[in-house]
């Protein structure tokens, strides 16, 4: 009968609760410092990363992947930590992101601009970047998560406000190890 029981605790999902996630998911990125060199267009991509719940926060950090556009390196490379219930399916997030972005923000002048322009703007800012961000619809079951439309809002650390980061997750889905 224990044997029963033990397969029961497992099957249920509250053996696999050890606090490890891993998810996968698409995202979509748009970058802009604004002027003349707006860029509108979101970026899509793909977003892997590794979370470890200690009670109410989450902690961890992922790398993202967004290879379409300009860049030579298209990737960034984050930290995170949210806040979030330790309670219930309904598992709402909130909390700050701390990367390192190789994702363009300055493009080349078109129309009449100083060919130098952007290498001075680009000058400017760094590739590290604070967001704050929010996952409103994040549901787990068992060991399964489902996140979808989580947005973010951030801004280089070196010059806050010179450029907007705003990121869309559009969908992610994770197991808890």
């Amino acid at each position: 009968m224990k044997a029963w029981g033990a397969l029961a605790l497992l099957l249920s999902g509250e053996a696999l609760a050890s606090g490890h996630e891993v998810s996968l998911g698409a995202t979509a990125v748009v970058l802009t410092n604004g002027g003349a060199y707006n860029i509108t267009a979101p970026r899509l991509g793909l977003d892997a990363r590794y979370t470890h719940a200690f009670d109410t926060w989450r902690l961890g950090g992922g790398v993202r992947w967004a290879p379409r556009g300009q860049g030579a390196l298209p990737l960034e490379l984050y930290a995170q930590a949210l806040l979030s219930p330790a309670r219930g399916v309904w598992r709402p997030a909130v909390g700050l992101e701390l990367g390192v972005s190789g994702l363009p923000i300055v493009l080349p002048p078109t129309g009449g601009f100083p060919d130098d322009l952007p290498e001075l703007q680009s000058a400017q800012l760094a590739p590290v970047y604070l967001a704050v961000q929010a996952q409103p619809l994040r549901f787990v079951h068992r060991a399964w998560s489902l996140s979808a439309l989580e947005v973010q809002w951030g801004t280089p650390i070196n010059a806050p406000g010179a450029a907007l980061r705003v990121q869309f997750g559009l969908l992610h889905l994770g197991v808890e190890l």
